[in-house]
């Protein structure tokens, strides 16, 4: 065989080559959320934790304050009772229920989606559950007015109950406000692609919230119903 025939080979690149070695004491890879930038899953679990703690604190709020209607309801710790009129829910307090669960199955859906990259389908979803919030509001408007005319209308005291339910269903409308803020937060960054079938905590984190608010409506309902 002649020289001219021999083949050369390139030697492969050895595990001790500076490129293919780990770098030491570098920071892992990082994981981008549309939150933020998180270290580590151990991260992601905090953040997850702060989320749910937040969750529990509004829940005791609101559980604090289900107890003091149904106290002041009850008249419990009053030596002297009051005839209080029976409250009468307005009707669209049923109707502004049924389109906070409409909400909530939007939102679910879109976790669903975005878990299976099903962005259009996913932004859709959004959309309809953000409408169906401001539906709700203004669903709620017109039981929140029906229940502070019908306080106002006796001095004697006697429909205080009606102020209370006010009182209780109006924080709820404030923290559903909110929720439309973060809500709309999550469309600005769904139209901007920031998220995927990994990356979608805040997605998840709203979903949970309108759960929650889900949660403490139909709780304060049955408050409502069960005290008359």
């Amino acid at each position: 065989m002649s020289g001219s025939s021999e083949q050369h080979f390139e030697p492969a690149a050895s595990l001790e080559t500076p490129a293919l070695q780990p770098r030491l004491g570098s920071r892992p890879p990082l994981k981008r959320t549309s939150l933020g930038v998180l270290g580590t899953r151990r991260d992601v679990y905090r953040a997850k934790l702060v989320f749910y703690l937040f969750l529990v604190s509004l829940g005791v709020f609101f559980a604090a304050g289900m107890a003091s209607y149904y106290i002041i309801r009850t008249q419990s710790f009053q030596p002297v009772t009051l005839e209080y009129l029976q409250l009468r829910l307005p009707l669209t307090f049923w109707l502004s229920t049924l389109t906070l669960l409409f909400i909530s199955g939007f939102l679910q859906a879109s976790v669903w989606a975005v878990r299976r990259e099903y962005q259009v389908v996913f932004r859709r979803f959004l959309i309809f559950a953000w409408i169906s919030a401001l539906v709700f509001l203004g669903i709620q408007y017109f039981g929140l007015m029906e229940l502070i005319d019908t306080h106002f209308s006796r001095i004697d005291g006697s429909s205080k109950a009606y102020g209370l339910c006010f009182t209780m269903a109006f924080l709820h409308a404030l923290h559903v406000l909110g929720g439309m803020g973060f809500l709309g937060f999550v469309i600005w960054q769904a139209f901007h692609l920031r998220y995927d079938h990994e990356r979608n905590y805040a997605v998840e984190h709203c979903a949970a919230y309108w759960h929650f608010l889900d949660v403490v409506w139909v709780s304060m309902l049955l408050t409502f119903v069960i005290t008359g």
